[in-house]
């Protein structure tokens, strides 16, 4: 049987804790949209309109399981990009900066207004996201950039509107748990980072998170995934999200797209300080 680095870590009890609690459903799930930002809406097409509202695609009907769809980023002109990472270390960082565009409809609309196109303005978020994750308060370097994300970093950048985050490790007796609070805050409305790996048998290079997704929503049985290299939105059975030892190998193979190419769930940022 595989074994994952983060069990291991989980049954020590280190970047466990008490969950926080799960926030009030839908009190937290759409930001307010400023009465500027609502005016400018008002002289761009609704197609537009709707993507700088919602950037993650919640109210449009999921992809079918295996059949994911781009997540595209709209230019105020009615032209759009997909919504990719800008390089092969920048998964947190694209996946954080897709989480301020949808918590934040003034960024969406700036980000829409971008003069090189939303393309080059989302590579300059994601890079600016990224000096917030591996620099400390004087700019020193505090983790490489080659190696990508780490998941407190993350969670200490991590904004959704007035909701802020804290990291938890999937692993031990409380990886269930850590789960179905990851898929209970995605229901409310909440976005949730999922950091994801592999297995031991693999080496420690794939044991520890290699690849960073977000779980964008949690609606009729199907959980909706952002997966950044591909700048795809997958939708899977959201029972294999919480168990996916027992899922079916075509079903398995969705998760493992949607997860990056990685099998595992392996660390969690769950919305913590729900203020507002």
């Amino acid at each position: 049987m595989a074994v994952c680095l983060t069990d291991l870590v989980g049954a020590l009890g280190a970047f466990s804790g008490r969950l926080p609690p799960a926030p009030p459903a839908g009190r937290f799930a759409r930001p307010p949209v400023p009465d500027d930002v609502a005016a400018a809406l008002e002289t761009v097409p609704l197609a537009v309109r709707r993507q700088v509202l919602d950037p993650l695609e919640r109210d449009a009907p999921p992809p079918a399981v295996g059949r994911p769809r781009p997540v595209r980023l709209p230019a105020v002109d009615g032209s759009a990009a997909v919504a990719r990472q800008v390089d092969a270390s920048t998964c947190g960082s694209a996946v954080l900066a897709m989480l301020l565009l949808a918590g934040d409809p003034a960024r969406a609309l700036e980000l829409a207004r971008w003069p090189g196109g939303p393309a080059a303005g989302f590579a300059a978020l994601q890079r600016a996201v990224k000096v917030r994750t591996n620099r400390g308060p004087l700019g020193i370097p505090i983790w490489p950039d080659a190696l990508g994300t780490l998941p407190w970093a993350a969670a200490r950048v991590a904004r959704y509107g007035t909701v802020r985050y804290a990291h938890r490790v999937v692993g031990g007796r409380a990886a269930a748990g850590v789960l179905a609070a990851a898929v209970t805050a995605a229901r409310s409305g909440v976005p949730v980072p999922l950091f994801s790996g592999g297995d031991l048998d693999r080496g420690m290079a794939a044991a520890v998170p290699r690849h960073v997704v977000l779980l964008t929503a949690v609606g009729d049985r199907t959980a909706r995934l952002y997966e950044p290299s591909s700048g795809f939105l997958h939708a899977v059975p959201d029972e294999m999200l919480l168990a996916p030892h027992v899922a079916e190998p075509g079903s398995r193979a969705a998760l493992t797209a949607a997860l990056g190419g990685w099998p595992h769930v392996v660390w969690v940022l769950l919305p913590r300080d729900a203020r507002g």
